[in-house]
């Protein structure tokens, strides 16, 4: 992901959340040490993007987002696989994840990843408050 699409990565993100990240937030990935931005494009479009962050030897999948129209189409799969393996390129022990509790096409997705749960943050998210399922996956 670069800057030029951080314009792009926001007006999907509002289409997939209900706390929206910006523009700002998005533009400032590229230029981070800790940040991989990943996205995909269709017909000239953002599909997806994910974001991981990867400190002292784990990564942590900050947000991932899918357009309505290209949801099970593999897109979020590849994103995720995306981010796995920059995970592995930097040697991360470890990715991490939170999910809404009542996102259970997400929550599968993560599963069929190799992602396992491991606790639940409760009312971690707002608009609606919500639960979290914290996710963890392993690199063999």
């Amino acid at each position: 992901m670069k800057n030029a699409d951080a314009s792009a990565a926001a007006e999907l993100e509002r289409q997939c959340f209900s706390d929206p990240w910006g523009a700002e937030e998005f533009a400032a990935i590229e230029e981070s040490r800790l940040d991989r931005g990943f996205s995909a494009w269709r017909d000239g479009r953002m599909e997806g993007y994910v974001i991981l962050r990867l400190v002292a030897g784990e990564g942590e999948i900050l947000r991932i987002g899918v357009a309505p129209a290209g949801r099970r189409k593999g897109t979020g799969r590849q994103l995720v696989e995306a981010a796995k393996a920059a995970a592995e390129r930097e040697k991360a022990e470890k990715v991490f994840l939170e999910v809404r509790a009542g996102n259970e096409a997400a929550i599968a997705l993560y599963c069929r990843a190799g992602f396992v749960r491991y606790g639940v943050r409760k009312k971690y998210y707002r608009l609606p408050d919500e639960d979290a399922v914290l996710m963890e996956w392993t690199p063999v």
